[in-house]
């Protein structure tokens, strides 16, 4: 009876009720603590079961929204338990896989057998959160089964290039990538190899970035593409730069090729965070975007470098599609901009501006926070929405290799 199982689930839950899972880890001291999990909006409890007995049909099946199990991807005993524990909760319970130094190939595993998600061990009390959240709406069919395929989509593509560091483009991707998921799907792939920090301004510590994409470019797809992104609060997802340095000849124009058309069917929107370099795979990105934002400042080093960038774009024949994005701009006494200095230097319009409010945006990049919940109505976060409207309007343009 119901009273005797609190936990069983009920088809007429409210709304917005916290997601329930029941924990199988091996020492739940590495996991958060149930205060920690509450305080996330999961409610949890631990189980010592073991999961060959699970697999056998034991009662803790549909009792939780997810089963979040440890699993050793290498010992083939317990790979076999796991895909008959998948099987067994299909369309009831979703199962969710922990691992203990998770590896790109163990999520592809995980994923092939039927895993709704997998993550790291140790785990944050946000990561489960994120992985619970899909459980509430249709779960998608695990790999090679029917329905498994996403809806193909054409999601619109915006790579951001900064004319010379340290001129806030990564700031501005992350807000408006924020802002731009309350109404679309977003992915924010960090292509800085050297010195990107996307993943940093959110507050968010991924187990797998691009890297591992680039690793493990011979079986990506967009199953493996999604499992890598990690979904920031907002909604807003990210493919993080490279733990390490790397050199920028460790992309190559086929990788480019593939994660652009993979990101752009999975999601509605996809910005890219460019590093301030032209190489072959950085140009194949901006011919690639349906629009190429090109950031500077209005500082005498950024007008005059936002200059001989727009011959680099000219000479690419890429300024149909390139738009230039002035940040950290001051208004006088009535909340004016004059641009018409800049604009004469540039021999070219400036189509959008971002407000100077140093302040703000550095408690924003600190805390992994939206500049709005920062500083409402304020003159960043009125430009921040300004633009993020301004790309919605972009037509989405029609490319072979993204189809």
């Amino acid at each position: 009876m119901d009273q005797d199982l609190p936990w069983k689930r009920s088809a007429d839950r409210a709304e917005g009720a916290r997601a329930r899972a029941v924990l199988l880890l091996k020492d739940p001291a590495r996991a958060p603590s149930v205060e920690a999990l509450v305080a996330a909006g999961i409610e949890a409890r631990f189980d010592s079961a073991d999961i060959a007995a699970i697999a056998e049909g034991a009662g803790i099946l549909g009792e939780a929204d997810a089963l979040v199990v440890e699993i050793a991807p290498g010992d083939a005993r317990a790979m076999e338990a796991f895909d008959r524990l998948v099987h067994l909760a299909a369309g009831d319970t979703a199962v969710i896989a922990v691992v203990d130094g998770l590896t790109v190939a163990d999520t592809r595993a995980l994923l092939r057998a039927g895993a709704a998600d997998a993550l790291p061990l140790p785990f944050a009390p946000e990561e489960l959160r994120q992985a619970l959240e899909p459980v509430r709406r249709p779960q998608r069919a695990p790999a090679g089964r029917p329905g498994a395929a996403e809806p193909s989509r054409q999601g619109r593509i915006v790579a951001l290039m900064g004319v010379l560091g340290g001129v806030g483009t990564t700031s501005l991707a992350t807000q408006a990538g924020i802002l731009w998921s309350d109404t679309a799907k977003v992915c924010l792939i960090d292509f800085d190899l050297q010195f990107g920090n996307a993943a940093l301004y959110l507050d968010l510590r991924p187990s797998l970035t691009l890297g591992d994409l680039i690793a493990d470019y011979e079986r990506l797809d967009a199953e493996l593409l999604q499992s890598v992104a990690m979904r920031h609060a907002s909604g807003l997802s990210v493919i993080a730069n490279p733990v390490d340095i790397n050199p920028l000849d460790m992309v190559s124009i086929e990788f480019v090729d593939r994660i652009l058309r993979l990101a752009a069917q999975s999601y509605d929107v996809v910005l890219v965070d460019l590093p301030t370099a032209w190489t072959e795979w950085t140009i194949r990105i901006l011919e690639r975007a349906d629009i190429a934002l090109m950031v500077t400042d209005l500082s005498v080093a950024g007008i005059h470098q936002a200059r001989r960038q727009l011959e680099m774009f000219e000479a690419n024949n890429l300024i149909p599609k390139t738009r230039i994005l002035a940040n950290r701009v001051q208004t006088n006494l009535f909340g004016k901009v004059d641009l018409k200095d800049s604009e004469g230097v540039l021999g070219r319009k400036i189509a959008y501006t971002v407000a100077e409010d140093a302040a703000t945006m550095r408690s924003a990049n600190d805390e992994g926070r939206p500049i709005k919940e920062i500083k409402s109505g304020s003159r960043i976060a009125k430009d921040l929405k300004a633009l993020a409207e301004a790309l919605e309007a972009v037509p989405v343009a029609e490319s072979a290799v993204r189809s």
